[in-house]
């Protein structure tokens, strides 16, 4: 096979990677009309139509569709061979992508103990809620809250979260908010405005409603970026496990109205990178801790909300 066809190959696992021509020309950073010529010298290669040429827009075949997992994961191979041929991967250095969310409220307390462990790697974060891409990136691994990656993705499910509402301790006695109450007439009402596409989300309407919980008064449920205002002793506020843990644990926060109330996510927080990518030193013991401590925080979250999390 000619180089020429190697970079088709690397053109063809663009496009059906980031989904269009123009995405994947401004990713190998060469033109449009590159890239389709890149693609039709394929087509006559092989001798197969790789994508219809349609009035929206080209659309891949299902040939092409049959290759994509095996170009992206075998381009990753060949990346990770030519990194270790021009300086190793165990340089004692680790970059991970995460959330704002995630690493403040739940990877940055526990952050220590790992470098108290191995305190000869340099960790570094690409701090994002968008997806990292892992396979044209210098970021090593990811912890994403998502469905399950595909198949060119290896992963390790860190914590299934779940969503649950909390105030603080005086809040409830003032409101009277109690795991038997079925009137929350009066009680101001938050949710953190959450982006998730997770179908087990509910709101508020939604969650009253499977408790047959009554709420007469007109006063809407308030959108908040965090979940603050109940630190405040402002309200009830649903949000996540994760963020909320360490308030929780410290009394700051409780959850009032039980452990019926809690919603355990579909999606979960897993810590992915790319299959068959050959994992470095710092890696292979960031997984080893983070899953250790994946453990401890299941089983004191537990013990913590009287409910069995995975």
């Amino acid at each position: 096979m000619k180089l020429s066809h190697l970079n088709g190959l690397r053109a063809l696992e663009a496009i059906l990677r980031t989904g269009t021509f123009t995405a994947a020309a401004e990713e190998l950073g060469v033109t449009v009309a590159a890239v389709g010529h890149q693609i039709r010298g394929l087509e006559d290669y092989f001798g197969l139509k790789l994508f219809d040429r349609l009035p929206a827009g080209a659309k891949p075949t299902e040939q092409a569709l049959s290759v994509a997992a095996g170009l992206t994961v075998g381009f990753a191979h060949l990346d990770d061979a030519l990194a270790n041929l021009a300086k190793g991967r165990d340089t004692g250095r680790l970059s991970i992508a995460t959330s704002h969310f995630m690493l403040d409220d739940w990877l940055a307390e526990r952050m220590p103990g790992f470098h108290r462990k191995y305190p000869g790697v340099e960790v570094s974060y690409d701090i994002t809620d968008a997806y990292v891409d892992l396979f044209n990136s210098d970021v090593d691994m990811a912890i994403r809250f998502s469905p399950e990656p595909g198949p060119e993705y290896e992963y390790e499910v860190l914590l299934m979260d779940c969503f649950l509402p909390v105030c603080t301790p005086d809040f409830a006695s003032r409101h009277d908010v109690h795991p038997e109450m079925k009137d929350l007439t009066g009680v101001p009402l938050y949710r953190v405005h959450d982006m998730t596409t997770d179908p087990a989300w509910v709101g508020w309407p939604e969650l009253l409603a499977r408790h047959s919980i009554t709420k007469k008064d007109k006063a809407p449920v308030q959108h908040v970026a965090g979940y603050r205002v109940a630190l405040a002793g402002e309200g009830l506020v649903l949000c996540g496990l994760s963020e909320t843990f360490n308030d929780l644990r410290d009394g700051r926060l409780v959850a009032p109205l039980g452990p019926d109330f809690i919603v355990q996510y579909s999606y979960g927080f897993r810590l992915v990178w790319p299959a068959g990518r050959t994992m470095s030193r710092p890696m292979r013991n960031f997984l080893r801790w983070i899953l250790l401590e994946r453990d401890r925080f299941l089983g004191e979250a537990s013990n913590l909300l009287g409910v069995e999390l995975t």
